[in-house]
């Protein structure tokens, strides 16, 4: 079986990195492709073999020879288009159409869950992270009409690698993930920069690393102008993710993905909490967690050190206790491929 991994963003290519790596390992052909990643990006990720824009990829002659395209967009609104232009050619072409699978890497839940499947309708197979979300989707869609049939679902765990790149550093270290455009409301993402900068200037046994979770080009410094920098304040350097993430005494975050690593890999998760729950926050998948706190709850950095970790039954349902994605992924591409030959 050969399969086409797509993905436009970092945190996808990663994903579709760690999935081909797999996949190799049981004697598939993987082809890693995509638009080349603009900016600095978080995460240190290798290119891919085939560097492409979206709307030229379905007209490529590499398609032909593929049996199953894997679909990890960072806008799921461009499934849909590309599966009716890959559909049209091969039906041109005179051969079967390659088998569409796609999914979000992030956990989603309730509204989010079925907004993100309604752009992901065309696809053969559909891909959850955990039990939580397949679960959910079953219940509620089981009362859908026949015409609007719902693909496979299929729990293949998290996007990234089960142990930590690293052991924790010896010295304590908060590890703060900077989302782009969360929190939402006003001065928020000033308000909590300064908080973290209070934070290290209190307690200079600690370091407090600044770590964007997204691609970025602009230099700008995260922390606003008009407030000292405590020394032990740094902001992280491009494609520091995962070992920061690895090393980290715990990891902070509103709404960031990659604290599910931090969670997965044993750190003390700190969601910030002060902003509710919301979908424009993206904090309603986390709800359950156990480590959401108020900033105001946190006197000090070494009160960090006391916080609990997260809610295991929770992270195992939201994709921490599935260990064999990929033979999942296999079986079922396997299954739908006999299924269309017969």
């Amino acid at each position: 079986m050969t399969l086409l991994l797509v993905s436009d963003g970092g945190l996808e290519r990663s994903a579709c990195l760690l999935m081909a790596e797999a996949l190799e390992q049981q004697g598939q052909r993987c082809i890693t492709a995509g638009p080349k990643l603009q900016g600095h990006q978080p995460l240190a990720i290798p290119p891919q073999q085939l560097n492409i824009e979206l709307q030229h990829l379905a007209a490529h002659p590499l398609v032909d020879q593929v049996s199953a395209i894997g679909l990890f967009l960072q806008n799921p609104d461009q499934i849909q288009p590309f599966i009716q232009a890959h559909q049209s050619l091969c039906s041109a072409r005179g051969r079967p159409a390659a088998t569409v699978f796609s999914g979000p890497l992030v956990p989603l839940v309730g509204d989010a869950l079925i907004r993100d499947l309604t752009l992901r309708m065309g696809c053969d197979l559909l891909l959850v992270s955990g039990e939580h979300q397949r679960r959910q989707l079953q219940s509620l869609t089981f009362n859908w009409p026949a015409s609007l049939p719902v693909p496979p679902v299929i729990s293949t765990g998290f996007w990234f690698a089960k142990t930590a790149p690293c052991a924790p550093a010896q010295q304590p270290l908060l590890l703060a993930l900077i989302q782009e455009r969360i929190p939402t409301h006003i001065g928020a993402r000033d308000q909590l920069l300064r908080q973290l900068n209070s934070w290290a200037q209190q307690r200079p046994t600690w370091t407090v690393m600044l770590q964007r979770d997204h691609s970025w080009s602009s230099p700008r410094a995260l922390l606003p102008s008009d407030a000292p920098r405590a020394n032990n304040l740094v902001e992280a350097p491009p494609e520091q993710l995962l070992p920061l993430l690895g090393s980290c005494t715990a990891c902070l975050s509103v709404s960031s993905p990659w604290s599910l690593a931090a969670m997965a890999w044993g750190r003390i998760p700190i969601m910030v909490g002060d902003y509710g729950i919301h979908d424009e926050q993206n904090t309603t998948g986390f709800f359950g967690c156990g480590a959401m706190h108020r900033l105001r709850s946190i006197p000090n950095l070494d009160a960090v050190s006391e916080l609990p970790m997260s809610n295991r039954a929770w992270l195992d349902g939201m994709g921490a206790e599935i260990t064999d994605g990929p033979d999942r992924l296999l079986r079922a591409l396997k299954q739908i491929a006999r299924r269309n030959e017969r």
